[in-house]
């Protein structure tokens, strides 16, 4: 989308019931000029007939100013936290109303809880009037939101992590003989064990990481939250958080699961610039067409199969075997 074009959309914003769609590319060449009283508009991309967006939320143009409103809708179905979603959500509403009254930059728009899904929406308003610089403003307020909400979830899955370890004899086995369980065993659930203790082991040994958060689903797939401390200069330049979802099938892990993943990396607040998945056994090669079409993009995912599991565990030194990996996803 150019800038006349993305001009042309919002032109009829205000007689659309749905808010339009721009491209990020382009907010630097618009300003509330260009966004008519009341009207709409979303930034995302259009990929495959689906709408990603860039941001859950929309933003409006009202009395020579532009706002933000935040959308956090979810359902208790499919919420994975190891924070309740009432809970997390108060804590985000709660900072809603303190920032509200001691900024007054932001107001709760709504707070519904039916049951099976809760709603909580607020607006955002940004200082400045050039979309670009007002979309970061209102992302940026918005993380500091959530942050405490984020913070709460990342203890409280460290304790039932902690709790987890111990009662599964954590630390008891091998890096060889985690890389043997893996190889070797019949039974996924053994598989799916070895495979998290294995990964949260060897990135806990990188200089700087901090594993925060390991989570096992009945898809067996692992997620592991890592805090980027790190001083190494490739690394200081990636987001805070760090992500790490191992697959232990018996196949190859294909683009679905790519994307997912990076859909993944996309909703944590802007933290996460870097992400790994480990596919025990390879992946298809619509994987490595995936990375070359978002090659351009901030996000790297850097895929790990298990024979690069094993040559790390091998030369003791995962660290070093992290940053080539990265180097190579870099230089795909």
């Amino acid at each position: 989308m150019n800038p006349e074009a993305a001009k042309s959309v919002l032109a009829d914003a205000a007689n659309e019931e749905e808010p339009v769609l721009l491209s990020a590319a382009v907010l630097g060449k618009l300003t509330i000029a260009d966004v008519p009283e009341g009207g709409r508009y979303e930034i995302g991309t259009m990929e495959d007939g689906a709408v990603r967006l860039a941001w859950n939320g929309f933003f409006s143009a009202e009395d020579g100013k532009l706002y933000g409103e935040a959308d956090h809708t979810w359902t208790r179905k499919y919420w994975y936290s190891p924070l309740g979603l009432e809970q997390y959500l108060d804590l985000v509403r709660r900072a809603v109303e303190v920032r509200q009254r001691v900024n007054g930059d932001v107001a709760l728009v709504d707070y519904d809880d039916d049951g099976a899904y809760i709603q909580l929406r607020y607006r955002i308003a940004a200082a400045d009037t050039r979309l670009d610089r007002a979309y970061a403003e209102v992302v940026k307020i918005d993380a500091e939101i959530v942050e405490a909400a984020e913070q709460a979830a990342d203890e409280v899955g460290t304790r039932i992590a902690e709790v987890a370890a111990r009662l599964s004899g954590w630390g008891t086995n091998s890096l060889d003989g985690l890389v043997d369980a893996v190889d070797r065993s019949a039974n996924a659930d053994e598989k799916g064990r070895a495979l998290e203790e294995l990964c949260a082991r060897l990135f806990s040994s990188v200089p700087g990481f901090a594993v925060k958060q390991r989570i096992r689903t009945a898809t067996e797939e692992i997620d592991i939250s890592v805090v980027n401390g790190s001083s190494e200069p490739r690394l200081t330049r990636e987001g805070a958080v760090i992500l790490v979802e191992c697959k232990n099938w018996s196949g190859r892990c294909g683009k679905n699961e790519f994307v997912i993943f990076h859909e993944k990396m996309q909703n944590r607040s802007r933290r996460c610039s870097l992400g790994f998945l480990v596919s025990w056994n390879g992946f298809a090669d619509t994987v490595t067409k995936e990375m070359l079409r978002g090659s351009r993009e901030e996000l790297l995912v850097v895929p790990l199969t298990g024979s690069d599991i094993r040559a790390a565990v091998r030369q003791n030194d995962f660290a070093a075997a992290l940053l080539s990996f990265w180097d190579k996803a870099v230089a795909l």
